[in-house]
């Protein structure tokens, strides 16, 4: 029963340590600035992204009556696919993601394999998943501009906690004010409660404090890498579920 008992503790203190060396060594893994790069690529690719098919697809489709639009809409889904044969080998290159595609169609006339190419669904899913890069690069972009930031901020602390006029943080004339109104009905009369919650500040004058502040700011710094990893792992997996085994743009004129 001792041994068992020991057994199990060790192991216990083993899953901590891992656990806790996993956390603290996030900084010096390679893969998080693998990531830490594609997220900052995916703000202003996104936004290319974004602006150049909704002004494509929407002139595209207006024109279309006029058969103008036909070939400006054939122009903006061949570009989607060339832009997401990028994102293929970009998400391969720098996330932990294999993410293939085929290059040759079905059929054995060129019209045959042209109307492979247009009724797969696979063509289509890059103009889904191309806008939704913005929406990753803002979502990452932000992380990155505020957590990170205030994270060094926080660990600097100690270097300037006693020179007068200095903040970290937000500053504003006033403490900002958060309302919470609650409305209950009770026989014929309308209740309410308001809870008011106000944000301050916290002033630093000792070096202890300062020591504390610069803690806290490791530790928001490791969350935020971590939770920068974990967004950039759920989109690998999300750019691997509508990019692979589509096909490649040059799939077309290659099956010639």
């Amino acid at each position: 029963m001792g041994s068992t008992r020991t057994g199990t503790a060790g192991t216990t203190v083993d899953r901590f340590t891992r656990g806790l060396r996993w956390f603290l060594s996030v900084p010096v893994r390679r893969e998080t600035y693998r990531r830490l790069a594609y997220l900052l690529l995916a703000f202003p690719l996104g936004l290319l992204y974004f602006v150049f098919l909704v002004v494509g697809i929407s002139i595209g489709i207006g024109l279309s009556i006029l058969l103008v639009g036909i070939p400006i809409l054939a122009f903006a889904v061949g570009s989607a696919l060339l832009a997401a044969q990028f994102e293929r080998r970009l998400v391969t290159l720098l996330l932990p993601v294999e993410v293939g595609a085929r290059r040759e169609l079905e059929g054995e006339r060129r019209r045959d394999r042209a109307l492979d190419l247009a009724t797969d669904l696979r063509t289509w899913t890059p103009l889904l998943y191309l806008p939704s890069v913005f929406l990753l690069g803002t979502v990452s972009f932000t992380l990155l501009t505020t957590a990170l930031s205030t994270a060094l901020a926080m660990v600097l602390v100690p270097l300037y906690y006693d020179q007068p006029g200095l903040y970290v943080g937000v500053v504003t004339d006033r403490a900002p004010e958060f309302h919470q109104t609650v409305y209950l009905a009770w026989n014929q009369l309308l209740v309410g409660f308001e809870a008011v919650v106000t944000v301050g500040y916290w002033e630093i004058t000792t070096l202890p404090g300062a020591l504390a502040v610069a803690a806290g700011g490791i530790v928001l710094g490791l969350l935020t890498l971590h939770a920068l990893n974990a967004l950039a792992g759920l989109f690998a997996r999300y750019a691997r579920l509508l990019l692979a085994d589509g096909y490649e743009p040059t799939a077309l004129v290659g099956s010639a």
